[in-house]
């Protein structure tokens, strides 16, 4: 089996299927070549095999219809020619793509990526068996740099508040996908969004930080717990001890106050996570964005209202260290991967500081700020500054965009 029917079956949904297509040796070549009795051997359950059987034909008309458009683009006709002005005309009169024509550009652009990574893979190996020429050692480079799929990284930076969510979910064109819109809101992980590749869903990967590292957090407590009195009379000490109680208090509530570090490391606390134990990472998968955004609130925001059930009050976001939200039919998103950092001013230190740790690896950056004091705030102008280092001089950044936001300020009066 080759990578282009195994991308298929995941494409559709019946991953299910990928050992039996393996053992049967099914490539590219002979799925298209499959018959009604050859599926019934091969899928016994009558839901799988009537969806695959469904896929497989569409798969088969759309195989003909690039093949017709190659042979009508060798040898256009009159008919043709006037064919293809009456479609562009009813193109450029329906500007809008429609949500279908949006999943078919995307399944398509999958198709043509599928064929390449087939074509290269053949082509390496020949060269595998070919006499080892500079111009072999040349194409094979080549190849091995065309596997690392190349995204452009854009950072979305600004100060807490600014609307940086906001915007995303507006440029991305899904209203509900990240949590946004209260007063207190702040973003407390980083997270990265980007098209779903894999299936039709929405989906979410927490990536937690170590055991290790939340031990070492909790040890940090113990100074500020015995030096109380001292954090209210230094404007630092308590920023910082206010830091770590903000952090311990969402997963802990009181309980930190009272309890060893081996107490607080209790399973009990980490049953909704047990990734987080087993050093593996966390997927949500839901069929709508709204959905998706009410599971991933606990993981990313600090601005949830703790209630009295045990497992409704904690919230995990001192756990994680990133969060990939995977959009699916964008096709913006299919080349890009947009970055949501915590706001630079926080009064937390370590979200004020995350944004310094990743501006150099964005191609482009996002400066938001909202409108009413574009050209007065601080802390757009030092991520301007930092961000400029980067152009040039062997840095990613390529491009700054300055971008100002509720220019619209009114008060909504609808949902």
């Amino acid at each position: 089996m080759d990578d282009f029917v195994r991308d298929k079956l995941n494409e559709w949904g019946l991953n299910e299927l990928l050992k039996i297509f393996e053992d049967e040796s099914i490539n590219t070549e002979s799925l298209y070549c499959l018959v009604d009795q050859d599926i019934d051997k091969l899928i016994p359950k009558i839901g799988p095999r009537a969806r695959f059987k469904n896929r497989l034909k569409l798969l088969k008309s759309q195989h003909q219809d690039k093949e017709e458009s190659h042979w009508t683009e060798a040898f256009p006709s009159t008919r043709d020619t006037e064919k293809r002005k009456l479609d562009l005309q009813g193109e450029s009169s329906n500007s809008q793509p429609t949500e279908k024509r949006k999943r078919e550009t995307a399944s398509s652009e999958l198709n043509i990526l599928s064929d390449v990574k087939n074509i290269m893979k053949n082509v390496h190996t020949k060269l595998q068996n070919q006499e080892n020429t500079r111009l072999n050692k040349f194409l094979k480079t080549k190849i091995r740099n065309l596997e690392t799929e190349k995204r452009e990284l854009v950072g979305v930076f600004g100060k807490t508040g600014a609307g940086k969510t906001s915007l995303i979910n507006a440029v991305i064109e899904e209203k509900r996908l990240l949590p946004s819109g209260s007063v207190t809101a702040c973003t407390s992980v980083m997270i990265k969004v980007e098209a779903n590749r894999h299936n039709q869903k929405y989906e979410a990967e927490i990536e937690f930080i170590t055991k290790e590292e939340w031990e070492d957090e909790l040890g940090n407590r113990d100074q500020f717990l015995k030096n109380d009195a001292d954090q209210e009379n230094d404007d630092d000490g308590n920023d910082e001890y206010l830091d770590v109680a903000e952090k311990l208090s969402a997963l802990y509530g009181e309980d930190w106050k009272h309890q060893s570090t081996d107490q607080l490391m209790d399973h009990k606390y980490f049953r909704e996570i047990p990734e987080f134990l087993q050093s593996t990472r966390k997927t949500l998968t839901c069929e709508a964005a709204k959905e998706l955004s009410t599971k991933i609130i606990k993981y990313t925001r600090n601005d949830i209202k703790q209630g009295g059930d045990e497992d409704v009050k904690r919230l995990f976001w001192p756990l994680v260290k990133c969060v990939t939200v995977r959009v699916p039919h964008n096709n913006f998103l299919q080349h890009v991967t947009l970055v949501d950092l915590p706001g630079n001013g926080d009064r937390n230190k370590s979200r004020d500081e995350m944004w310094k740790g990743i501006v150099g690896n964005c191609s482009t950056v996002w400066i938001v700020t909202e409108i009413n004091r574009a050209a007065s705030e601080k802390e757009s102008w030092e991520i301007l500054k930092s961000a400029s280092s980067h152009l040039g001089n062997g840095g990613e950044c390529r491009h700054i965009h300055f971008i100002c936001t509720k220019s619209d300020v009114i008060e909504d009066l609808h949902d």
